[in-house]
């Protein structure tokens, strides 16, 4: 009889998704122009990833990240008293405040993303130049929502 597949199994694609995003923070951790910089959890990543130059609202990153808008007020929170974001008044709507990278999170951008440029270089010698481009294709695919027909909403 074959072993019940386990959160903990070999092929567990999430938990492989996990250790590769767990590759590029450590790279990021031990470069040196990126390891004095915060550590930031996957979710405060996700953030900051999620922003649009001009600002982003509160309630459009939590949909953009997948999670409450309470959760979102606390990564913000927690970014700002890091001062990487900052809060500024919606140009559209003066009861809205947009989130937007502040001068330091500017600076962490800057260099997180010439850091994983050098990460990403170092991957395509590992693994190949066509892994890394169907890595990429396939991880950029809109897989759609899970637990629905693909095109469902």
């Amino acid at each position: 009889m074959a072993a019940d597949k386990t959160l903990h199994g070999a092929d567990n694609l999430g938990a492989l998704l996990v250790r590769a995003f767990r590759w590029f923070e450590e790279g990021l951790a031990s470069d040196p122009d990126t390891a004095h910089l915060p550590r930031l959890s996957g979710t405060q990543f996700m953030t900051l990833a999620s922003l649009d130059d001009d600002g982003t609202s509160i309630a459009e990153l939590a949909r953009r990240v997948g999670v409450t808008r309470q959760a979102m007020h606390q990564q913000v929170g927690e970014l700002g008293r890091a001062a990487l974001v900052e809060l500024v008044d919606s140009p559209r709507d003066r009861r809205l405040k947009l989130v937007k990278l502040s001068l330091l999170g500017r600076t962490l951008d800057q260099k997180a993303a010439v850091a994983i440029a050098a990460l990403e270089k170092d991957l395509t010698r590992r693994i190949g130049r066509e892994a890394v481009a169907d890595l990429r294709r396939h991880l950029s695919a809109d897989w759609g929502r899970p637990g629905m027909p693909k095109g469902k909403a």
